[in-house]
């Protein structure tokens, strides 16, 4: 009798276990039309890049992702917020410019990254050139350096040559006034 009783509570228990809603999230593209998914907690900003990167050439691309339900305001995500399921009503859907707004407001969209040889030899010649540049401007200060550190070592050597000259000069100043004050009050 108590495994008879045991058995509904399983039953009941996997049951509450089992997702009400499966374990993705769709969002619907207002240009294209089609539906994509992505996994519960997928970035905003991923799921759009996704999307306006399979639009044709030329339309428009979306702004954002919206929770929308009839007669409610929509629920809008930043590009870091998580997607998530408002559940019964509530439908993700794209975003994208109306006809009387500027389209200075609208993110570019994202375009494929072609690299050829000569984008890249461009890119590059550049950067040889500032890099050239900046060696030529960093040798050059090392070597001014290098001068005025030899010039204030020769001007130091030379004075050290001259002072006893100079002292001796002074002495004898000195013994032939008898060391009377240069300059009297």
């Amino acid at each position: 009798m108590a495994e008879a009783e045991m058995m509904p509570l399983k039953e009941k228990k996997a049951e509450k276990e089992k997702p009400s809603h499966p374990p993705f999230l769709e969002v619907k593209c207002k240009t294209s039309g089609k539906t994509h998914r992505f996994a519960e907690g997928s970035t905003a900003k991923f799921a759009l890049k996704l999307i306006n990167s399979k639009l044709e050439s030329g339309a428009k691309s979306s702004l954002c992702i919206a929770a929308v339900k009839e007669g409610e305001e929509p629920v809008v995500f930043g590009p870091t917020a998580p997607l998530v399921d408002y559940g019964d009503g509530w439908k993700l859907e794209t975003l994208i410019v109306a006809h009387g707004q500027d389209d200075a407001a609208r993110p570019p969209s994202p375009s494929p990254k072609k690299h050829t040889s000569t984008t890249k030899k461009a890119v590059k010649k550049p950067e040889k050139e500032i890099t050239t540049s900046w060696l030529v401007s960093y040798l050059g200060r090392i070597l001014l350096a290098f001068a005025f550190m030899f010039a204030l070592a020769g001007a130091l050597s030379y004075f050290l040559v001259v002072l006893p000259d100079y002292l001796e000069l002074l002495s004898k100043y000195w013994d032939e006034y008898g060391g009377e004050p240069i300059m009297s009050a």
